[in-house]
């Protein structure tokens, strides 16, 4: 190999090979071939510039000279269509293999009072919140009412899965298996206006847990067609952007993909004017923050009588707020916004519910564990 050749490996190849395989063991598709041709359309999208077409050696020598020879060597659209298809779920995966104009969703009727329903649940989830009207109103005709009895599984770890889910009423248990063999992991609990089960049609991969009701249910199911063509693409990019933002919380660091994508999905987004309180020494808290940009500082009366004095400063990826959701005590310090701040945040009722992941990556990760304001 020549030097070229290597140094061309080295800064053009490589990287993007690695970011492809650290996706693909963060992920473990199923289908690996067509996970990592939608990853890097997705990563790499296509320009509008015409593809390369195949030329004879004559026309190489001719200029704009064309022959019968020519035509034979050129890829007809018969052939490139062939080339183009892939099998099974495979073909499902991304892209341009599931055009939008054959798209005909399926449309179940509703009485007003479960049309109601949905778009109350819908307009709760993290993975509907980026459709517009016109696609929210195809989401509801394509639901279809499923009634669940206790102890029944609604998706098993490891099984293929074609449905997402939205809950209307009752209370799911979330468990995984975490390695070959072990047991099976309490995560969390699901309530009225949440969803899940859309990882295995994201990335085509078996469902990453299960999902077992503990009391009755009442769940909205939504199709595989109608998910890839109505909802994907905004729930793709937005998971992805907070999925990549939670990486680089160094408490948060080591989680892993399934449990990051779980919080992913339940974090709302808000802006802080510079100057502004986002929390006061005293209040009652119930709020969780991560800061994703900007910068805020915390302040604290240390000696009665006398004005706040600043002890911590906050950058992207600092985090607080959960000192009042641990102890359930009034806020320890007041913090400020220095700048414009762009936060994400989970509320008390979400931040009880996570707290179990929460806890066990707060141990795993006690060195990294950022000095925290004590009362």
């Amino acid at each position: 190999m020549s030097g070229q050749d290597r140094d061309y490996l080295n800064t053009k190849v490589n990287p993007i090979l690695e970011r492809m395989v650290s996706a693909l063991l963060e992920t473990h598709p199923q289908e690996p071939a067509a996970f990592m041709i939608a990853w890097l359309q997705r990563e790499f999208p296509p320009h509008t510039q015409p593809s390369p077409q195949v030329h004879s050696k004559a026309q190489d020598s001719q200029g704009s000279d064309q022959s019968e020879d020519d035509e034979d060597e050129e890829v007809s659209p018969t052939r490139k269509a062939k080339q183009n298809q892939r099998k099974g779920v495979s073909s499902e995966a991304y892209g341009r293999w599931n055009r939008k104009e054959d798209f005909v969703p399926r449309v179940i009727e509703k009485t007003p009072d479960q049309r109601g329903r949905i778009l109350d649940k819908i307009g709760k989830a993290f993975m509907f919140s980026g459709l517009d009207p016109s696609e929210k109103e195809v989401v509801v005709k394509a639901m279809e009412e499923r009634h669940i009895a206790v102890g029944q599984n609604v998706i098993t770890q490891g099984e293929d899965g074609s449905e997402l889910f939205v809950v209307d009423s009752g209370e799911l248990a979330c468990t995984k298996i975490f390695e070959k063999g072990g047991q099976s992991r309490f995560l969390k609990d699901y309530h009225s206006g949440e969803s899940f089960g859309e990882l295995a049609l994201l990335y085509n991969a078996p469902r990453a847990a299960t999902i077992t009701a503990k009391t009755p249910a009442v769940l909205w199911v939504l199709d595989r067609s109608c998910f890839n063509n109505i909802v994907k693409d905004s729930a793709v990019r937005r998971r992805e952007r907070y999925e990549e933002f939670l990486k680089k919380v160094p408490i948060l660091g080591d989680m892993d993909p399934y449990e990051r994508s779980q919080l992913a999905d339940v974090l709302k987004p808000v802006v802080i004017e510079a100057g502004e309180y986002i929390i006061r020494e005293g209040e009652v808290g119930d709020m969780f923050y991560i800061i994703e940009e900007g910068q805020a500082k915390a302040t604290k009366v240390l000696r009665p009588g006398q004005a706040p004095e600043e002890v911590k400063a906050y950058t992207s990826g600092d985090y607080f707020g959960e000192l009042a959701l641990l102890r359930g005590e009034p806020r320890a310090a007041n913090v400020i916004a220095a700048t414009v701040l762009k936060c994400v945040t989970l509320d008390r009722h979400t931040f009880k519910r996570m707290l179990g992941p929460l806890e066990d990556i707060m141990g795993r990760n006690a060195s990294k564990y950022p000095g925290l304001i004590k009362d």
